[in-house]
Parts: C-alpha cells; structure tokens; sequence
C-alpha cells in the first residue's frame, strides 16, 4: 500500500493542480508603478497625478513607491474612462 500512495497522490495533485493555479493567478493582484503606468498610458508623470487629484486614477504608496491597481487602470482604459494619449 506505500507504493500506491505517492501515485495516487501524484494522480491527485496532476488533476487539481492546474485548476488551482487557474484560481490563484486570478486572486494576486497585480500592480504598475508610476513609471509603468506612466508608459502605459503614453504620458507624464504630472499629467499622472493630475488624474490621481481627479480621482480618476487610485494610487498606493508603499514604503515610499507609488503603485496603481493594473486591473483597475487596465479597465478605466477599456471604459474610456482614462484616455491614452497618442504621441
């Protein structure tokens, strides 16, 4: 029976583990700095705060950086709600 146990293990760990990986990906956030962001949205670092005074962009300071929600400035691009500028 010890023989058996890692295989059904090994079976067991095969068949959940991509469902799992699935579900993790979705729950870790992801986060741009100001200078990402900056690049992402094709401007500068005043026209940056300008729409965090707005409110239009929420940002984060951690230990002294300065972070944006990409999923949330991802979906503020697709809604039209943050306009990329073209230079």
């Amino acid at each position: 029976m010890k023989f058996l146990k890692p295989i059904l293990v090994e079976v067991f760990l095969e068949a959940f583990d991509e469902a799992w990986f699935v579900q993790q990906q979705k729950r870790e956030k992801r986060y741009y700095t100001r200078e990402e962001a900056c690049k992402h949205l094709k401007i500068g670092c005043t026209t940056f705060y300008r729409l965090a005074q707005k409110g239009k962009i929420t940002i984060l300071k951690i230990e002294g950086r300065t972070l944006v929600d990409a999923d949330e400035l991802d979906k503020a691009i697709e809604t039209r709600r943050i306009f990329r500028y073209q230079h």
